[in-house]
C-alpha cells in the first residue's frame, strides 16, 4: 500500500476512535445509556464450513460463503451498501 494512503487510513482510524470516546463521554456526562448499535446483516452457520449472510429485519438469506471470513466481509459490504442507499 502506498505510504500516503496508509497514513490517511491511520489518521481516519485515530479520528474515529476519538469520536467514539467523545460519544461515550457525552452519554456519561448526561447520565443516559448509550444507544445499542445493531447490525442488519448477520452471519449464521448453515452446515459444515458453510455460512449464510442473513438480513436480520426480513430474515432473508442475502448471500452465502464457504469461509467465515469471506462471509463476514460480504456482510460488511452489504451493510455498507444498505447504509449508503439510506443516505443517498
Amino acid at each position: 500500500m502506498h505510504p500516503d494512503i496508509q497514513m490517511r487510513r491511520d489518521i481516519v482510524d485515530g479520528l474515529h476512535q476519538r469520536s467514539r470516546l467523545a460519544t461515550i463521554e457525552l452519554y456519561r456526562l448526561i447520565g443516559r445509556p448509550e444507544p445499542v448499535v445493531t447490525f442488519r446483516m448477520m452471519v449464521k452457520p448453515a452446515g459444515r464450513d458453510f455460512f449464510h449472510v442473513v438480513d436480520s429485519q426480513t430474515n432473508k438469506v442475502m448471500g452465502f460463503r464457504r469461509n467465515h471470513n469471506e462471509a463476514c466481509a460480504l456482510a460488511r459490504s452489504l451493510e455498507t451498501r444498505h447504509a449508503n442507499q439510506l443516505r443517498g
